[in-house]
């Protein structure tokens, strides 16, 4: 209801994007496919909506409250949980989820390997990669 333009959700607990919505490192785009989180992924704690809980979305006050967080990104990440994604189609949200997901891994390795200096895409490089994403699904 807060995003008009979005057809598909997916929940996903995918594994190697825990570590960040744990942690204060932000995940930021490390290539091409990673395009959709260059404007930022932002961080749900259930904690700050509704104190100590199950972990799970399981009222609309705590739907609305991730929906909030969520706000105009195409996904937000869930402490302890996993992560949200949104797009305007089920194959573009399967396939932004799937890349979260390698995007996260390709950035802990990077920051592993790369003795704190990582090049991440540059926010204009991930606005003209979403272009031509837009431009081969048309």
């Amino acid at each position: 209801k807060a995003r008009p333009d979005v057809i598909a959700v997916v929940h996903c607990h995918c594994l190697d994007v825990i570590p960040f919505a744990a942690t204060s490192v932000p995940l930021r785009p490390m290539y091409h496919m990673g395009f959709f989180i260059g404007a930022g992924v932002p961080v749900f704690d259930i904690r700050r909506a509704a104190g100590i809980t199950d972990m799970l979305i399981s009222t609309p006050d705590l739907g609305r409250a991730l929906a909030q967080t969520l706000g105009s990104s195409s996904a937000a990440l869930m402490r302890g949980h996993g992560a949200v994604v949104a797009a305007p189609s089920l194959r573009l949200v399967v396939a932004q989820a799937y890349y979260l997901n390698v995007n996260a891994r390709l950035q802990m390795q990077a920051m592993a390997i790369g003795g704190g200096r990582v090049t991440y895409l540059d926010p204009q490089e991930a606005r003209k990669a979403a272009q031509t994403r837009r431009r081969k699904n048309a």
